[in-house]
């Protein structure tokens, strides 16, 4: 399957898994093949799914022993490395606000943002208050690299962390992509000393279903992956002392289709701008 399906192919998924589900016999022949087919599937233009699972420990021991876990290693951190300077239509929202919030910005946070891809691509058509530090808090591995490229670009106010430290400085958190993928972000958020007075999110997974886990198969590696249900995740977050300013869909940006749980398709994902009250 290509990294971004059709509609037509979306629907056609959603019509096999369907039939399949109504023969058990069909059902764990075709989830076997489609297991091994997932297990195997590696290139740049793989974007895979499998399965439902109740926690992340429980969906990563079905990550096969011989492939990479995760985005800490040399090849997730180069894997879309070519796109920072580009602008998708999900962009255009956190665009919108910050546009609006950086002029009183000293600190932006930007949690899991790669080698700093929305750094690099908003500047276009953004101005950087004087002396604002934007931090990309990442694994180690996508830290290095962006390190690297930061250095080759000559943006001294472009900095990465491993760790959570600047998170009670900051004035603005930006999660653009990254929270499906930590296990408990509402925890460590719980755990700071202080939080930003603006959290921006972009594609979050959320969806009227309960709360659960997929894997992901980026094509160099599989990742856990988690769907929000969309009322718990705000109320998550509002828990935090936020209140939901602001929330739109990015139907062209992401979507999540798992074969043989067609229940569980999000064909859209969304996007939250929160404010901090308390």
């Amino acid at each position: 399957m290509p990294a971004r399906f059709p509609r037509s192919a979306r629907r056609l998924a959603r019509s096999v898994a369907r039939g399949a589900a109504k023969i058990p016999w069909l059902e764990r022949v075709a989830g076997a093949a489609y297991a091994r087919y997932f297990n195997a599937a590696d290139g740049a233009q793989v974007r895979l799914f499998r399965g439902i699972y109740p926690d992340f420990a429980t969906a990563a021991r079905e990550i096969p022993s011989n492939r990479l876990a995760g985005y800490d290693n040399a090849e997730s951190a180069q894997r879309v490395i070519g796109e920072w300077l580009t602008i998708y239509p999900y962009d255009y929202p956190i665009m919108f606000w910050l546009e609006k919030l950086l002029p009183e910005c000293r600190l932006l946070l930007d949690w899991g943002g790669n080698v700093g891809l929305k750094y690099f691509a908003y500047r276009k058509y953004l101005t950087y208050p004087a002396g604002m530090r934007w931090s990309v808090c990442e694994v180690p591995a996508v830290a290095e690299a962006g390190r690297v490229v930061a250095e080759r670009e000559g943006a001294r106010d472009l900095s990465f962390t491993t760790t959570f430290e600047d998170l009670p400085l900051a004035d603005i958190l930006l999660a653009a992509g990254a929270l499906h993928f930590i296990d408990d972000p509402f925890g460590i958020m719980r755990e700071a000393a202080a939080l930003p007075k603006h959290l921006l999110l972009c594609k979050v997974p959320v969806y009227d279903r309960p709360t659960a886990v997929t894997l992901q198969n980026m094509g160099t590696s599989i990742c856990t992956y988690r769907l929000y249900n969309r009322d718990e995740f705000v109320a998550n977050v509002e828990a935090l002392g936020y209140r939901l300013v602001d929330e739109w869909r990015t139907p062209d940006g992401s979507s999540c289709i798992i074969p043989f749980y067609p229940e569980h398709a999000i064909e859209a994902y969304s996007g939250f701008y929160f404010e901090r009250t308390a």
